[in-house]
């Protein structure tokens, strides 16, 4: 998930790309939902 949010984000998403990305967002859970954690990027200048 990581990687494929950084791909949006540098271009190179291929036929996934969305136009202009510049903010991408992964969470996850794992286990009965006692891990958790949400992780935001965006491309900078």
């Amino acid at each position: 998930m990581h990687v494929l949010a950084a791909m949006q984000l540098v271009g190179e998403a291929d036929a996934m790309q969305v136009p202009d990305a510049r903010l991408g967002g992964v969470f996850n859970m794992g286990g009965a939902a006692v891990a958790s954690y949400v992780r935001v990027y965006w491309r900078g200048k």
